[in-house]
């Protein structure tokens, strides 16, 4: 009796507990090794590791003689298979560590395969001091999400990176892609 008790007890205390676990997917991790990438550089990364590009950094020069200034801007793109959530506005979210990169679309943002970004540019004119412009251009371990899509399975996952505006770099930490599909991942873990 004492055991049928104790069986019935325990069973109660988990059947009553019916709150959805969430369970980080298994993720295959780049160490990106703090890889800086300055104005007239580029840089690539196979976040998947299928031996082809999936994500690149690169830099534009764009001359306005109108407005006379100069604009040194900071891109990131993104190839057919490797998506981005862009909004109206051609901006993509920046997150913190421990933030939810959904499955779906986040709130006011759609994904984008062959996509670009402008994180920031330096803006320089012939008159007044030089200045930054840019959702990135103060970014400090922060992530761009990322969605991967093979065999019609979307695989989430994330690029760490900073911006030194008075270097004027992108620093590259880590990228990550879930071994999971169809699953939500946090950011930076």
């Amino acid at each position: 009796m004492k055991s049928f008790l104790t069986i019935s007890i325990t069973l109660f205390f988990f059947s009553s507990c019916d709150k959805p676990v969430y369970v980080e997917p298994q993720m295959v991790y780049t160490d990106l090794e703090n890889k800086t990438v300055g104005f007239n550089e580029s840089f690539s990364i196979d976040v998947n590791k299928d031996g082809e590009p999936d994500v690149r950094l690169h830099t534009l020069f764009d001359g306005d003689p109108i407005s006379k200034q100069d604009k040194r801007k900071y891109l990131v793109s993104s190839k057919i298979n490797c998506l981005f959530p862009i909004n109206a506005g051609e901006n993509a979210p920046l997150l913190s560590k421990g933030d939810v990169v959904p499955l779906g679309n986040f709130s006011g943002y759609t994904w984008y395969g062959i996509a670009k970004i402008e994180l920031a540019q330096k803006v320089v004119g012939v008159t007044g001091d030089p200045f930054w412009e840019g959702l990135w251009k103060y970014s400090n371990h922060n992530y761009l999400p990322i969605q991967m899509k093979k065999d019609n399975k979307r695989f989430n996952g994330w690029v760490e990176l900073s911006f030194d505006m008075d270097a004027e770099k992108v620093i590259l930490h880590r990228a990550a892609i879930s071994k999971l599909p169809e699953s939500q991942v946090i950011a930076g873990i």
